[in-house]
């Protein structure tokens, strides 16, 4: 006998209402703990392990800083959307597009995808960088800037290493766990109900994508983010299985994770800002051009309706 979902009939306000609701309690209790844990193993106060977050400056904050966001993905993202799913389907699993294997070509197809929409996203990156928020807004650009200068610094505190096992480590809590759950919020959950809201598969899309790139506060990435977004969208749609935008979530990480690394050892010259970028505005524009035939061959394979 099948289980019953306890809020399966529910509307999509009161859906939407448990998602935020379960996202700020699992939030603040991974906080608290990741915290309590902290001040337990480290045997230092609150406020010594507050600025391990803002400022991780010894190995010791750097190894709590590593662990809390472990957690903090653990608490905004998966926890959130396992329960959001268990209580508003009877099959969890099916409700989040995770029972299906994914077909070998489109993973092979969709880890091209990455690399050949780099110089397209590169160049869109560039364009970001130069908007600037009206004069009157001067204020909010300085905060926008002092947050993308801190943002970028713990990525970067995090991310290096000169070990394997290091970056191992770093591939799992940067790269794979975060994959996992942004993508179980944005396209298993966000996305279908955007698409309840608009009737709309491509509107869903545009708009979990927008939501996708304004949640990581990162005014300067916009524009390189949303398009990613619209890919993962695109991806999750056409082949109806999450685990095609979890792994091209993953690879896009995970290539970042060691492009860095290997760059911050001296293997390669190339930073992992530049990679991938071009000047030649044809290879751009090929760019696109490319990843969509690419996607475009992904709906042969699955043919899949957008309907």
């Amino acid at each position: 006998m099948a289980r019953m979902a306890f809020l399966g009939n529910i509307s999509i306000a009161g859906k939407i209402m448990l998602l935020l609701g379960l996202i700020l309690l699992c939030t603040l209790l991974t906080a608290f703990g990741g915290l309590l844990i902290g001040k337990l193993f480290l045997n230092v106060d609150i406020a010594r392990l507050g600025s391990y977050i803002s400022e991780p400056k010894t190995d010791e904050a750097i190894v709590f800083i590593k662990f809390y966001q472990f957690l903090n993905q653990l608490g905004t993202f998966i926890l959130p959307v396992l329960l959001y799913s268990y209580f508003v389907s009877a099959e969890p699993m099916s409700y989040l597009k995770l029972t299906k294997k994914p077909k070998t070509i489109v993973l092979s197809v969709s880890f091209l995808i990455i690399f050949t929409i780099l110089p397209f996203i590169n160049y869109l990156e560039e364009i970001n960088q130069s908007l600037q928020l009206p004069e009157l807004l001067s204020g909010i650009e300085e905060w926008i800037s002092d947050k993308e200068q801190k943002a970028a610094f713990l990525t970067e505190v995090i991310i290096k290493t000169n070990t394997f096992p290091g970056l191992l480590l770093n591939l799992f809590i940067v790269a794979l766990v975060p994959a996992i759950g942004e993508e179980l919020l944005f396209r298993g959950i966000l996305l279908k109900l955007m698409k309840d809201i608009t009737k709309n598969a491509h509107w869903a899309i545009i708009i979990s994508a927008a939501l996708f790139s304004a949640f990581h506060l990162q005014f300067y990435g916009f524009l390189p983010r949303f398009t990613l977004g619209l890919i993962l969208g695109y991806l999750f749609i056409i082949t109806g299985n999450l685990w095609v935008p979890i792994f091209v979530h993953f690879i896009n990480n995970a290539a970042a994770v060691i492009v860095f690394n290997l760059h911050y050892n001296g293997y390669i010259t190339v930073s992992m800002e530049d990679f991938g970028s071009m000047d030649n505005l044809v290879y751009i524009i090929g760019s696109l051009l490319l990843t969509l035939w690419f996607i475009s061959i992904i709906y042969k394979k699955e043919r899949f309706s957008f309907q």
